[in-house]
């Protein structure tokens, strides 16, 4: 009675936390029971979904769901035992997805629309795989599926995991061509393992070897929604957006010291014109796209430039971004053509869109001022309100260049009395300021909210000093950055983004002012770091904070990890072929010598990997061997044995023999052994592996006769 009073009852949270480890053990258990065919569709589904989840980011939303249901219903037919469905049903769903491929992109052809199907078409093949033929179909669009991921990012971490579905596809390629019965997936991964190490050789001679052209051979129309990053319009909340992307944006070499991080301005697009809503770029003249072409830019520099290379990644956008201020365009090294042109507002612009990584070289100077000295009619737009917007926000903006006046100051004065108006009044800086609806954003700002980002300041300062008077415009680009202590690079991430304002002054040009600096001063010295530090990962409580030291890590490996990527794969391009060649004796290269020289290489590579599988296929089973090795010493005795006989039935004849009887029991115990370890139960592999190896050296020291 006291035991049974002592005990306690289980608790419900132990009860379902040992339901719930009961519940993969049952499933895998059910895995196990499954058909061969179920067993390998599933595995089959499972490489799909690992091929499309790099995808599904880039995908819209109805096509990532259609394809992950339609992996998920083949799965619970092969799982159930359940028939696949009619063909017709089949036919319905895809002229339904081809019709919301139209419906979303007007075309279905181009990179986003054609990807969008292939998702689609992965899943509808799978739910019509009847017999081999399929099978091999699905296995095409695989693959192209695996080649579609490479159009979107070609960084380190998606070589790794399109090799995973690389192996995936072929490992299930080799399943699906082997007889019945049931090998291990264990000896199914190490064959694609092999076929791998076999065909690497090859890729590595190709890769070296094969002639680089200057241009892309083939490209396919992008989208225009596929751009990334900063563009050339801005309104309140464009920039705030950018915040929370922590994706590299480019990264910074700098040759010699760098600058403190306080004067870290990348320079990007330079906003004129302002409609009330929306700020956007003058227009660019044919005359600044012609080459040769030098802008009045009037660049007066103090001190010494700074040196730097620049390895950008591919943006869709036409913007070329520099430390604040470059002595002039420079030369991209990954796109040879496309040109940069320096234009007189001193942004960076390229004749192409940035479609692929890109590294350039240049001298910038911190300490600067340019422009004209003198006012003239070039300044209109910078000057430019819609009227009868904000009508509060231009009162003031007169009443701070009257009071200038007044005092005998100038455009200097209203500046400093904008910006010490931010760092008196109660503005807040954050990420999360909310719409700012209506026609008067900007007296709504100033005024009644005062809550906003950069851009919020930067905008609100700009129609300020245009209001009294001075002309003004809003840059943006990226502000700041943060030092990879892995490699030592310096990462700008797209929640670098800033804007922040340049206004005219007479006898000095541009000066630039950051509104934001003083509302928030650690803005401009939280290097590489988002507003919003101690949000979720992911926006997921369950991930605890963004920026602990192991997430900030990881991200730094592999920020490294892509860097050299960067440097060694990506950006093996001509030059640094044709560098390599000279180092190999061959001075001025052409497509004839390489094309010779490759194949050459690939032929030698060719022929290691058939002296490889040559060895492989003449190599014998360990035991085959030591049984082999028996045979013929007991051969030489006259005890005949053939390979088809079972080490037992071979120990019988040696009972048989006039070998002495200790020699007698010695080999039958042999025989024994061998039979044990061929046929009994298998034990641990280390375990095995031990035993064989002393039987091997067992059977090599036996002597009939001592």
């Amino acid at each position: 009675m006291g035991r049974q009073a002592g005990r306690q009852a289980p608790r419900p949270e132990a009860m379902q936390a040992a339901r719930g480890s009961k519940l993969p053990r049952r499933w895998l258990a059910q895995l196990r029971g499954l058909p061969r065919d179920a067993r390998d569709t599933l595995f089959l589904l499972a490489v799909a979904g690992i091929t499309l989840v790099p995808l599904t980011p880039h995908l819209p939303p109805w096509a990532g769901l259609g394809a992950a249901a339609l992996l998920a219903w083949r799965a619970v037919l092969a799982w159930r035992s359940r028939p696949l469905p009619a063909r017709w049903m089949l036919a319905a769903l895809l002229i339904a997805g081809a019709g919301l491929t139209l419906w979303q992109f007007r075309t279905i052809f181009g990179r986003d629309p054609g990807i969008a199907l292939v998702s689609l078409l992965l899943g509808l093949k799978a739910l019509e795989t009847r017999n081999r033929r399929d099978t091999y179909v699905l296995f095409y669009v695989g693959f192209f599926g695996v080649s579609a991921n490479f159009l979107y990012s070609q960084s380190a971490f998606t070589a790794g995991w399109m090799l995973l579905a690389t192996a995936g596809w072929i490992t299930a390629l080799i399943n699906a061509n082997l007889p019945a019965g049931e090998p291990p997936l264990r000896q199914r991964f190490g064959l694609t393992l092999k076929l791998l190490a076999f065909g690497t050789p090859a890729m590595v001679v190709l890769f070296l070897l094969f002639p680089r052209f200057a241009g892309p051979l083939w490209a396919l129309p992008s989208s225009a929604g596929s751009a990334t990053g900063l563009t050339d319009r801005m309104d309140a909340g464009s920039i705030a957006s950018l915040a929370r992307d922590d994706s590299v944006a480019f990264r910074v070499k700098f040759h010699g010291p760098r600058p403190p991080e306080r004067e870290l301005y990348w320079r990007g697009p330079v906003l004129t014109l302002f409609n009330g809503q929306q700020w956007s770029p003058l227009p660019v003249t044919p005359l600044e796209l012609r080459p040769g072409y030098d802008p009045p830019r009037k660049l007066r520099t103090q001190g010494p430039g700074v040196r730097y290379t620049i390895t950008m990644q591919p943006s869709q956008q036409p913007f070329v971004f520099a430390l604040d201020a470059a002595e002039g365009a420079p030369t991209l090294r990954g796109q040879p053509q496309t040109e940069v042109y320096q234009l007189s507002d001193l942004q960076l612009r390229a004749n192409h869109p940035i479609t692929q990584l890109t590294r350039y070289d240049l001298t910038s100077y911190p300490q600067f001022s340019y422009g004209p000295r003198t006012l003239s009619r070039h300044f209109e737009a910078d000057l430019e309100l819609p009227p009868g917007d904000d009508p509060r926000t231009v009162a003031l903006g007169e009443r701070l260049a009257r009071k200038a006046q007044a005092e005998g100051g100038g455009p200097l004065q209203v500046a400093q009395a904008a910006l010490q108006m931010f760092r008196r009044e109660p503005f807040r800086y954050t990420l999360d300021p909310g719409p700012y609806p209506g026609r008067n954003q900007v007296d709504d700002f100033l005024f009644d909210r005062r809550v906003g980002f950069c851009e919020h300041y930067a905008q609100a300062f700009v129609v300020l000093m245009r209001a009294a008077g001075i002309p003004a415009r809003v840059v943006t680009g990226y502000q700041g950055g943060r030092e990879n202590p892995i490699d030592h690079t310096w990462v700008v991430r797209q929640s670098d983004a800033h804007a922040w304002a340049e206004y005219w002054v007479a006898g000095r040009g541009w000066l630039r002012a950051d509104p934001t600096a003083m509302v928030d001063p650690a803005r401009v010295d939280r290097s590489g770091q988002t507003l919003a530090a101690r949000e979720p990962l992911l926006g997921v409580a369950a991930f605890g904070p963004r920026d602990t030291a192991l997430l900030l890590r990881l991200r730094n490996l592999g920020d490294a990890l892509n860097n050299s990527w960067n440097q060694w794969i990506l950006d093996y391009g001509q030059a640094r072929q044709y560098a390599l060649l000279r180092k190999l004796g061959m001075n001025q290269p052409d497509w004839r010598q390489l094309s010779a020289l490759t194949l050459a290489a690939l032929s030698l590579a060719v022929s290691v990997m058939g002296l490889l599988l040559v060895w492989e296929r003449r190599r014998t089973d360990p035991w085959s061997d030591a049984y082999a090795r028996l045979r013929k010493r007991l051969g030489e005795y006259g005890i005949a044995g053939t390979p088809a006989d079972a080490p037992l039935t071979l120990a019988a004849r040696v009972r048989r023999s006039a070998l002495p009887p200790g020699a007698v029991a010695s080999a039958c115990a042999l025989l024994q052994d061998l039979e044990r370890w061929r046929y009994a139960a298998p034990s641990q592999a280390r375990t095995q592996r031990q035993r064989l190896a002393q039987l091997r050296r067992a059977v090599r020291r036996w002597r009939p006769i001592p």
